[in-house]
């Protein structure tokens, strides 16, 4: 009775995404497995987490420290300086939002997060710095009216962008246009009978 031996497995090269052998000599034409370095971006989101826990964690018993300390009222210069500073500001994030979006950066979050967070602020302090009244009642309704639905459009729109852009879904194509990288809708495959393509395929 004949029987077969089969040879030891040495010099066969490793399957891809498995370790290799211990003992197992490298195969001629093939390149010694060697670790890959870190990417960059690791490390920047590391030392962005580590400085956001940071704040966050310095910030809530400072909150409680500014509520036991703060006067409740004060003379406070440069009154209409303040508030025409911040609506410049929302002006300009909006002004900016809108020019990216017509070129069809998906960099027009930036502006447009920026912008909601100052909508939200200004609805906040002048909901808080207005007296009793009437200023109070146009507070309240310019900050349900105007500011916070525009706020959460902003929103919507940062986040809409951001996922398309992490995603990379294939149906916004980027095309260069006089040195600028654009978002276009990618043309559809044209649907026939029983799921086939326009060439016949399935």
């Amino acid at each position: 009775m004949q029987t077969c031996e089969h040879p030891p497995l040495t010099g066969i090269p490793p399957v891809a995404g498995t370790p290799p052998l211990a003992g197992t000599p490298p195969v001629a034409g093939t390149l010694p497995v060697t670790e890959m370095p870190p990417h960059p971006g690791i490390r920047h989101h590391r030392l962005g987490r580590l400085v956001a826990l940071a704040v966050g964690a310095f910030l809530l018993p400072w909150c409680a420290v500014l509520g036991a300390t703060v006067p409740a009222s004060a003379h406070v210069p440069n009154w209409s300086l303040a508030w025409v500073g911040l609506d410049l500001a929302e002006a300009i994030a909006a002004l900016f939002t809108a020019v990216l979006l017509t070129r069809g950066s998906p960099r027009a979050g930036l502006p447009a997060a920026a912008g909601a967070a100052l909508l939200l602020a200004d609805a906040w302090f002048d909901l808080c710095t207005s007296p009793p009244g009437l200023d109070r009642l146009l507070a309240v309704g310019e900050a349900v009216l105007v500011e916070l639905p525009l706020a959460a459009a902003a929103i919507w729109l940062a986040v809409a962008l951001t996922r398309d852009t992490g995603r990379g879904r294939p149906e916004h194509a980027r095309y260069r246009d006089r040195g600028r990288t654009r978002l276009v809708p990618a043309p559809r495959p044209a649907v026939g009978r029983r799921g086939q393509d326009a060439s016949g395929t399935r």
